[in-house]
């Protein structure tokens, strides 16, 4: 009877041995799986703060790249595919986009401040691999050079970042005024 005991005995200290072995791993498992989720959820929101990031270096380039041109050159891909459509027209390729787009922004108008309008719409992030798309309402407020007349204009805007070498980079841009209301 006694070895009938001692054997039950090492019989339960070995299954509760076992699963608490078990029971232990299986919190590290659960533990690492919520672990993999949250470091890919931050993942997913660092990788849309950085794209949010480069549009608020386009506001800057847009109030600021007169003074400082290495912030277009640091915002935009540096391609002939780029490109850009806009109320002043269409410019194809980086070179276009800086002669046919920033320069005669610069030259017109002064005290430039354009910002995203997050008030009434939040901007839209959406991101596929290396290339992500941002929807965003956007006002201006500026000074034309020739006479000081005040300047005030809103719209809505598209951006297309690429990601390469891990670093976003503007290839498209598109706007239009505010939509209209009947027809």
């Amino acid at each position: 009877m006694k070895s009938k005991n001692i054997f039950i005995f090492s019989t339960f200290l070995l299954l509760f041995s076992c699963s608490e072995k078990l029971e232990n791993r299986l919190d590290k498992e659960k533990r690492g799986t919520l672990s993999d989720s949250l470091t890919q959820s931050s993942a997913g929101m660092n990788e849309k703060q950085q794209v949010l990031d480069m549009v608020k270096k386009y506001t800057q380039s847009i109030n600021e790249g007169d003074i400082h041109p290495e912030i277009i050159d640091d915002l935009w891909e540096h391609s002939p595919d780029v490109s850009n459509i806009n109320i002043r027209g269409h410019q194809k390729g980086f070179e276009e986009i800086k002669k046919n787009f920033y320069a005669p922004l610069f030259e017109v108008l002064e005290n430039r401040n354009l910002r995203m309008v997050e008030e009434e719409h939040q901007p839209a992030v959406y991101i596929f691999d290396n290339t992500a798309i941002v929807e965003f309402y956007w006002t201006i407020d500026a000074k034309i050079k020739e006479g000081g007349k005040a300047v005030h204009m809103s719209g809505r805007e598209t951006h297309v970042l690429r990601k390469k070498d891990g670093k976003w980079k503007l290839v498209h841009l598109h706007y239009s005024g505010m939509p209209v209301k009947g027809f």
